[in-house]
């Protein structure tokens, strides 16, 4: 009985010990995603009809990007490409010269377009992560049109380009 006493004690011993020294291990699977950087247009005007007697039309889109500044839109209309002046043009390549401003309320942005060179610039530097830039654009013939306006579809398209 003495021995099966020791045998009981070491075996307890022995057991006992070795669940105090459990080991244990690890492992990590590092996760992430990269999002990457964007920015999109929405509640762009389909286009504008110029009104003949020379009164102001108006247009508008909006544009928001994921990123806290760093963008820059650019702005251009076809008309600048060719004469310098902006203008609406015919088939025959006559032209109406036309009055253009932009302007975007919750930004400094307020530029005519007439006589300026093409892709003016504008930066967004900080502070416009998802924010919503909505811009209208206005345009007015300069002249209205009378009974010696040569007759035609006169056309002319704005352009904006967001670089980021």
């Amino acid at each position: 009985m003495k021995i099966f006493i020791k045998s009981a004690a070491i075996l307890a011993a022995l057991l006992g010990s070795g669940l105090t020294q459990a080991a244990n291990t690890t492992a990590s699977i590092p996760m992430g995603v990269e999002v990457p950087k964007s920015c999109s247009f929405s509640d762009v005007s389909s286009g504008l009809v110029l009104s003949e007697d020379g009164s102001e039309v108006q247009g508008t889109y909006t544009f928001k990007c994921n990123i806290d500044g760093g963008f820059t839109a650019f702005y251009s209309l076809d008309s600048l490409n060719n004469s310098g002046n902006s203008s609406v043009r015919n088939t025959n390549g006559k032209t109406l010269p036309t009055s253009v401003h932009l302007w975007a309320p919750n930004t400094v942005l307020n530029h005519t377009l007439n006589g300026q060179l093409n892709n003016i610039p504008h930066s967004f530097n900080f502070n416009w992560l998802n924010v919503p830039i909505q811009t209208f654009i206005k345009v007015q013939l300069v002249n209205p049109t009378t009974a010696t306006t040569p007759a035609g579809i006169y056309t002319d398209t704005f352009r904006v380009n967001v670089n980021y």
